[in-house]
């Protein structure tokens, strides 16, 4: 069982929970938590969740929620990859409106909640697109447009169906029982295809709200082996199953995408099997 270190209860809901996690980032993790404590919008959780990290993680979100008794904090038992940790947070999480950020990246400024909240307004969005920045081993700026947040161009062709790029209202993500597969690598792509197809209305925050580091020494999108095309294979097979029970010209765009993503996928592990061998 999680161990799970909660603030005091209040009465009010909170706008916003910002579900951080965190596996072996000793050098990222206490920037992305001070990114999102020092938002001079207030009225919003932070949520830590500590995938059974073997490094200083641990060590390093214990010292900062001393200091703030405001966050919740979480410590995984066991090791159960991104998905279950994120599924973790959603399962405490009470602020209207779900923002995920992964402990390696960090919020681009003090202020974006509150240019969020004054993006959302008084009304019941269920999606709202942000706009981030990458950097490290590449630069590119991704800012949403209305062209870039159809149903059909997330479906064909966005190529970072990314489920921290997105606000996600959080009484829409628990009417459609959207959580991520457990266990399984690019865990984002069904909870994001199943999320964008199934909202109903969406807005754009036109600005920076992430900075997303790429390349990371580590990070698990920087290998590419066998458990990468099982795990779209599994993708595939989800996939399958959301078309025969609810069909749109949408899943078949993103099958065939991820169909052509398999094969790449495998041609990358074969090579490196291949090189592997060959030392």
């Amino acid at each position: 069982m999680d161990q799970q270190a909660k603030p005091k209860n209040t009465n009010t809901q909170k706008r916003f929970s910002v579900l951080i996690t965190a596996y072996n980032i000793e050098s990222y993790i206490e920037r992305a938590i001070n990114s999102a404590l020092n938002q001079t919008f207030k009225n919003a959780e932070i949520i830590v969740i500590n995938d059974c990290s073997t490094d200083r993680t641990g060590e390093i979100i214990r010292r900062i929620k001393k200091e703030h008794d405001e966050i919740i904090y979480i410590e995984r038992e066991r090791n159960l990859k991104i998905g279950a940790t994120r599924n973790a947070g959603l399962n405490v999480a009470q602020g209207e409106y779900i923002l995920f950020l992964d402990g390696d990246d960090y919020l681009s400024n003090n202020e974006v909640l509150e240019k969020i909240d004054k993006v959302i307004g008084k009304d019941k969005t269920d999606v709202i697109y942000l706009g981030f920045k990458i950097e490290g081993n590449r630069e590119e700026l991704v800012i949403p447009t209305p062209e870039t947040c159809t149903k059909t161009y997330k479906a064909a062709t966005d190529k970072y169906p990314n489920v921290w790029s997105k606000c996600w209202r959080r009484e829409f993500l628990e009417e459609n029982q959207i959580r991520f597969p457990e266990g399984r690598l690019y865990e984002d792509v069904l909870f994001v295809y199943k999320a964008v197809m199934k909202s109903k209305t969406y807005k754009i925050a036109d600005f920076v709200v992430h900075n997303y580091i790429s390349g990371r020494k580590g990070s698990i999108t920087t290998r590419i082996g066998l458990k990468n095309v099982e795990d779209t294979i599994a993708n595939l097979k989800d996939l399958e199953k959301m078309r025969k029970e609810e069909y749109t010209e949408e899943i078949d765009i993103i099958i065939r995408k991820e169909v052509k993503m398999c094969k790449k996928r495998l041609d990358d592990a074969i090579k490196g099997i291949l090189k592997d061998t060959t030392k």
